[in-house]
């Protein structure tokens, strides 16, 4: 009877091996039917990079395996920001993108940042302290960030031309990670609260 129980068992798991290395292959086609159709809408709308640089398919690849990635704990690796933006030339254009990543970025940790500061203003021993803005607060705090924030890793830069003026557009993407992100954002926080409080302060 034993045998027979880990035969049907041994039966089961080999099933279910099969099984999941059937879901993977479906998964894996799937993903790759996406990735085929997004290329194609970029190239279909224009799109293209300038030469040495990584190719359209090459550029979304890399984006996405970023956007998945996980730390050693399983939690989240990267904060992954793109943004499009338009100039009259080609630099203008990626100026713009690049400090429109940055406020995107900051902005990933804005509700993180609203929690913190609602915490913080619970243990706050003042009359008045609801005459602070948590908007406000949070606010200066991401624009501190963006504000310290590099480049980061670079995953996108496509560019086309804007046909009834002339101007370049550009999609710029790129990765900072979440763990430096968030301890800057913390360290923002906890400077423009105290700003906050001890301009109130000074009002009394």
């Amino acid at each position: 009877m034993k045998k027979i129980l880990i035969l049907l068992l041994a039966a089961v798991v080999s099933i279910t091996a099969v099984e999941a290395q059937q879901l993977s292959k479906r998964e894996l086609k799937a993903q790759k039917k996406a990735l085929q159709k997004e290329v194609a809408g970029y190239v279909a709308e224009g799109w293209k990079v300038l030469p040495g640089e990584l190719n359209i398919s090459e550029q979304v690849t890399r984006s996405k395996s970023f956007k998945t990635a996980l730390d050693d704990n399983g939690e989240q690796k990267y904060v992954v920001a793109q943004v499009t933006a338009v100039g009259q030339t080609y630099k203008a254009a990626l100026f713009a993108a690049q400090n429109g990543a940055k406020v995107q970025a900051a902005n990933a940790l804005k509700g993180e940042l609203e929690q913190l500061t609602k915490i913080d203003l619970a243990n706050v021993e003042d009359a008045n302290k609801e005459a602070i803005s948590v908007d406000k607060v949070v606010s200066a705090a991401m624009e501190r960030v963006s504000a310290s924030l590099g480049q980061g890793v670079i995953l996108t830069t496509m560019h086309r031309e804007v046909a009834h003026n002339g101007n370049v557009e550009i999609v710029f993407g790129c990765a900072y990670s979440y763990k430096k992100i968030k301890e800057l954002a913390v360290e923002a926080q906890k400077k423009s609260l105290k700003e906050e409080i001890d301009e109130l302060r000074k009002q009394l």
